[in-house]
């Protein structure tokens, strides 16, 4: 493996740590070897996806047209990259690939969450925004409080993966799904958190503090849009609310 951007300290033993631990918990053999020409890898359908290995060639992510890192035949990544980062290959490759059927459901959280974290340190650290506390990325079953209603408000999660409640005294309010903003007008305003909101089902989300979101928000403008669609869906769950109260007839 080998960094084209700086890197934070430790970075790649750390990372390379990951790479040997998941590899041990993949079966001997991959499911599929599969070579790709120039350019085929980064079309290729990679949602069955979750470990691959280069066996010949090199690959590797880039975020927004910036080349990151770059994995060699002792390597391994995650193969679901999501929406921010992309494959990119020199030449033709090939990779051992082994598919989510192939590994303990106990084991997923583990595998991405570690190759993602790696990834968003890397980007992160090229920017210009603060190192610390770095945004991470927390797990939780379902009935896990992801958001506690009455608790300080001191940081945002983004829901990656999988969908949530919204619940304040016991009523739903609505339902968080994913690529929404959570807990956002409490931080905002410096207040409690007003609704709790409960993982229904796994759920994967990024949590990122006050002082790094204000930093987000200036280096990142996307996520201004982003921000603002969520506050429109908290006043539409709570113009929805008030309209089935004006109509319960008790």
């Amino acid at each position: 493996m080998f960094t084209l951007v700086q890197h934070p300290e430790s970075w790649i033993t750390h990372t390379q740590a990951h790479q040997v631990h998941s590899l041990k918990r993949m079966p001997a053999q991959p499911d599929e070897t599969r070579s790709f020409s120039r350019g085929a890898l980064s079309k290729a359908d990679t949602s069955d996806w979750a470990l691959i290995k280069p066996v010949e060639g090199v690959i590797g992510l880039s975020a927004e047209g910036t080349r990151l890192f770059a994995l060699e035949t002792d390597d391994c990544w995650c193969g679901q990259v999501g929406e921010v980062l992309e494959w990119f290959q020199e030449g033709a490759v090939t990779l051992d690939i082994w598919h989510w059927s192939s590994i303990e459901a106990t084991d997923v959280p583990t595998l991405i969450g570690g190759f993602n974290d790696a990834a968003l340190r890397l980007a992160l650290h090229n920017s210009k925004m603060p190192q610390d506390p770095a945004p991470g990325f927390e797990f939780f079953k379902s009935g896990d409080d992801i958001i506690r209603e009455g608790e300080p408000a001191d940081c945002v999660f983004t829901l990656i993966e999988g969908r949530a409640r919204v619940m304040r005294e016991g009523v739903q309010l609505g339902v968080a799904r994913e690529g929404e903003i959570l807990g956002l007008q409490a931080m905002l305003l410096h207040s409690t958190r007003t609704a709790s909101v409960i993982a229904e089902g796994n759920c994967s989300a990024v949590r990122v503090d006050y002082d790094k979101f204000q930093h987000l928000i200036a280096s990142r403008p996307e996520l201004v849009l982003s921000t603002l669609e969520t506050m429109a869906k908290h006043i539409e769950r709570m113009n929805t609310r008030l309209l089935e109260a004006g109509s319960d007839p008790s």
